[in-house]
């Protein structure tokens, strides 16, 4: 079974890359052109209005929005992961659960107070190139089946929101094993 889009990436306990120690990804899509990912609970010092002169809009100075690190690729890019009763321009489908949105236009709509229940903004992202993220999984040389990813089949964006971001790895790593357990009973 491969990780699909809704999926957590939950860094185990042993993970040698130390940006992603204790981290927790959602997976947005996995298909023959690779992987992307986003990290869930790497909080920053940085809210959306901190970072309005960078983004040239500043309009957006006086949103509180607090600022996630999403991976370590493209740090230029800011994502809104929400769930699926919102959407704007350019709003892409995950899943039936999901959705991303990066365009110019949601920062617009924050401006007006039409904005997700819940959401997270993150900066930056996580790939993988096509056929890379299965070989961190199985272990495949150079990478080690004790440092690989866990993962969970599909997550609600309930139960990603209501957790405490501080406590969102603890309880995905409880979360996979029993999905694990539920597959051999």
């Amino acid at each position: 079974m491969k990780p699909g889009p809704g999926s957590l990436l939950i860094a185990p306990p042993a993970m040698t890359d130390t940006r992603f120690s204790k981290k927790v990804l959602l997976v947005t899509h996995n298909n023959k052109q690779g992987t992307f990912a986003l990290c869930l609970n790497k909080p920053t010092k940085h809210t959306l209005g901190s970072i309005s002169d960078q983004l040239d809009l500043p309009e957006v100075g006086g949103l509180p929005f607090s600022l996630h690190w999403g991976g370590p690729v493209n740090h230029g890019t800011i994502w809104m992961l929400h769930d699926n009763t919102w959407e704007c321009d350019s709003t892409m489908y995950v899943n039936e659960h999901w959705r991303i949105t990066s365009n110019e236009s949601m920062f617009h709509h924050m401006l007006d107070g039409d904005c997700p229940s819940t959401f997270r903004l993150v900066f930056g992202y996580c790939s993988w190139a096509p056929g890379q993220l299965d070989m961190e999984l199985s272990g495949t040389g150079p990478f080690s089946k004790l440092s690989s990813w866990v993962f969970t089949s599909d997550s609600d964006p309930d139960w990603v929101f209501e957790k405490p971001i501080e406590d969102l790895w603890e309880h995905s790593t409880e979360l996979a094993s029993n999905q694990a357990v539920d597959t051999w009973l």
